[in-house]
């Protein structure tokens, strides 16, 4: 059927990888009414399962014109007499089609008629599936919230450091700097592997892996012992990480003592530079400095490139650090908001299974 696709067009065709998500693929309303009219179709409120890749994969079908790639995905005809279409979804959701003991790679009807799944009287169904939804749709509203909070920072980001919007009581000229006047650039290099004593210490020694979407990193996968620190440079507690080899775009600010690969350009600042606003520079300029990169195999901006790349900041101390405190805010309200939606995930989880189990019973009155 991949011929009848495109990229654009009137009914969305979810494939395996789309199940769940945006399409992206389409196909003509003309093709959909003929395989809705000569092949099965699910109703409004089935569930629809992943019967291939991420198996298990559970959604309920909204009812609006959508086709659905043949075998991979399968739903399930429903006597809502019996168990309630919502409360099915719950249950598909909570069963472990893989264990430690057996992994299956394709489901099958055999593995959805031999699975058992509770069946509590219907208004009890209704009630579990009452607390669930209503949990997700809490889930829902906080990922709104991040989406709309990091709109918000990456255009803010983008208007005060490129001058277009300008700190009340800050006019001072901006001024053209090469990265090397931030400060001190170290590259980071890697005690010989081979050398037992060089590692599983207490020391981070911080890869691009490492890296995340957090600005701050204290912790690193592979420690360093202080032998293994002497053989190469120490890189001090908040210093800006500038990834230059390969994952270019990864920056954080170290706020350890400790050390890096070669992989990253350390950057110790100077008094006349601000550690967080030298970060925020970088995360917003990270096409700007893909666009330095000699290409290879790889993307590589060596450490002669990369001290003479510029920018323009302010020459005021005041003025970076108060752009830096605003981002910052941002940056700590969204890493707020995230951890809220773990801590909501792992309870929606848990309750999923107490209810599930029959752990904990509910009615509805």
């Amino acid at each position: 059927m991949k011929h009848q696709t495109t990229r654009y067009g009137e009914i969305p065709f979810y494939k395996i990888g789309t199940f769940g998500n945006t399409a992206d693929a389409f196909i003509s309303k003309k093709l959909f009414l003929k395989y809705k009219t000569n092949y099965s179709f699910p109703k409004k409120g089935d569930i629809l399962i992943s019967a291939s890749g991420t198996i298990g994969r559970a959604v309920i079908y909204d009812g609006k014109p959508a086709y659905f790639q043949d075998s991979n995905i399968v739903w399930i005809d429903n006597d809502e007499t019996l168990v309630k279409n919502d409360f099915l979804f719950y249950a598909y959701s909570n069963v472990k089609w893989n264990t430690e003991h057996t992994t299956i790679l394709r489901l099958y009807n055999d593995n959805f008629r031999n699975t058992l799944i509770p069946l509590p009287p219907l208004n009890e169904q209704s009630a579990i599936a009452n607390i669930l939804s209503a949990l997700d749709r809490y889930l829902y509203a906080l990922d709104a919230l991040i989406l709309k909070k990091e709109g918000v920072k990456k255009a803010l980001s983008f208007e005060l450091l490129s001058q277009r919007k300008r700190l009340k009581g800050f006019n001072q000229a901006w001024q053209r700097v090469k990265v090397k006047d931030f400060g001190i650039i170290i590259t980071g290099s890697t005690p010989l592997t081979q050398i037992s004593e060089y590692w599983n210490g207490t020391i981070s020694w911080i890869t691009p892996t490492d890296i995340n979407d957090n600005k701050d990193i204290f912790n690193s996968e592979r420690k360093i012992t202080q032998k293994g620190l002497n053989t190469i440079r120490m890189i001090p507690k908040n210093s800006v990480l500038v990834t230059c080899i390969a994952s270019i775009g990864k920056n954080a600010i170290l706020r350890v003592n400790g050390a890096c690969n070669q992989q990253i350009n350390a950057i110790i600042p100077n008094k006349d530079f601000n550690a967080d606003f030298i970060y925020y520079l970088m995360e917003n300029n990270k096409q700007y400095l893909l666009g330095k990169a000699g290409v290879t195999a790889t993307y590589i901006i060596s450490k002669q490139v990369f001290e003479e790349i510029d920018f323009f900041v302010p020459k005021d101390l005041n003025e970076q650090s108060a752009i830096a405190n605003i981002l910052s805010a941002l940056d700590n309200e969204i890493a707020s908001l995230k951890n809220k939606k773990r801590q909501f995930e792992n309870i929606k989880k848990a309750l999923n299974h107490d209810l599930m189990s029959a752990k904990i019973r509910v009615l509805k009155k």
